[in-house]
């Protein structure tokens, strides 16, 4: 999984924290333990988003400009990582696509089948990150456990 999820996160809970103070991209990367280019380029999305705004230069940095609980955690994983992420790292075969000779033809066949696979795990992170709000990550991020217990209560076991 690409970075670009938690670098998201991290900054805009960073950025929340913080407020009303402008911060640079240089004290975002130290506090992510990541290249500054990197963190301006997802910067630069959340930009263009609208979740914060920024401006260059000496006095230059960004802030948040959405309330936590207007922003839905599955729309941050949504526009971070892109429903179209390759899987071909993860998966072993023939992937030039040649043609099975039959249906048992393992190498031939397992990328469809993994490629399948991945993407119905993928449509389930969807739609339960979809069911939170940067607040809610805030909560556990003070409160460590918050997530468990919001999940159990929904998901008794049997």
């Amino acid at each position: 999984m690409r970075l670009d999820f938690s670098v998201a996160v991290h900054s805009l809970l960073y950025l929340d924290e913080n407020r009303p103070r402008k911060i640079a991209s240089r004290e975002l990367a130290t506090s992510l333990q990541l290249n500054a280019v990197m963190i301006r380029n997802i910067l630069s999305v959340l930009h263009k988003q609208g979740y914060i705004e920024g401006s260059v230069g000496k006095n230059g940095g960004y802030q948040l400009i959405r309330d936590l609980s207007d922003i839905n955690v599955g729309e941050l994983y949504d526009l971070t990582i892109p429903p179209t992420i390759s899987y071909a790292r993860f998966i072993t075969g023939d992937s030039k696509g040649a043609k099975a000779s039959d249906s048992t033809d393992i190498s031939a066949n397992i990328s469809q089948t993994l490629t399948d696979l991945f993407t119905l795990a993928d449509e389930d992170y969807r739609r339960f990150y979809h069911r939170f709000t940067m607040t809610d990550l805030k909560r556990d991020l003070h409160n460590h456990g918050f997530f468990r217990n919001l999940v159990g209560q929904n998901h008794p076991q049997a």
